[in-house]
């Protein structure tokens, strides 16, 4: 058994949750991954059995329809996920970084509960999935080369370099670019504007 689910003090929905967890990752995740990952096809009934248990909302608040779980919850999860398959685990953990983002930076248009629910509503339920990006043509994906740098100019900011958009077989993504930059005024990526330089 996994390190963490073996953590003392887990309460009953903490424990019911890893057991549905770990016997969809038993049955659905394990016995597909490798054929998947061998024909590079995106694993799309994987992606709607996690939706179906709501997963994508695990640490969203309940107040935009999410779980409102814990972090320790999320990293008993996320372990499991990754036992029967890494690279799903990595998609649901970019999910749960740019919900987080979104949650703690965004602005109150961006999180909203209104009736055309913004984005943490749509993240919760799996609608909308998140995805960022940390890549550039000449770089790939070392962090330490990115050349972007996001400035601000007014109320938004002006991404100059060449990033890449983050590629995703998801019809419905939230994106984030991670460009270089010092201290963000806006207060967090969910309060900016980008836009590139004309």
């Amino acid at each position: 058994m996994a390190r963490l689910a073996q953590t003392a003090g887990l309460s009953e929905f903490q424990t019911e949750i890893l057991s549905v967890v770990r016997g969809f990752v038993d049955k659905e995740i394990i016995p597909n991954a490798t054929a998947l990952e061998h024909a590079d096809e995106f694993p799309e009934a994987i992606v709607a059995g996690m939706k179906d248990m709501g997963l994508f909302g695990l640490t969203i608040s309940e107040q935009y329809g999410g779980l409102g779980e814990s972090l320790l919850t999320y990293a008993l999860v996320v372990e499991q996920i990754a036992r029967g398959w890494m690279s799903i685990s990595g998609n649901i953990n970019t999910h749960f970084i740019v919900a987080y983002m979104v949650a703690q930076h965004g602005t109150e248009e961006q999180k909203s509960r209104r009736a055309e629910e913004r984005l943490l509503p749509k993240m919760a339920t799996g609608e909308i999935r998140g995805a960022f990006s940390m890549s550039e043509p000449e770089c790939g994906s070392d962090v330490a080369a990115i050349k972007t740098r996001a400035r601000a100019d007014g109320e938004e900011f002006v991404l100059d370099g060449s990033p890449r958009t983050p590629g995703s077989r998801s019809s419905r993504t939230a994106s984030c670019g991670c460009p270089r930059s010092g201290t963000c005024p806006c207060g967090g990526p969910g309060r900016c504007h980008p836009r590139r330089p004309a």
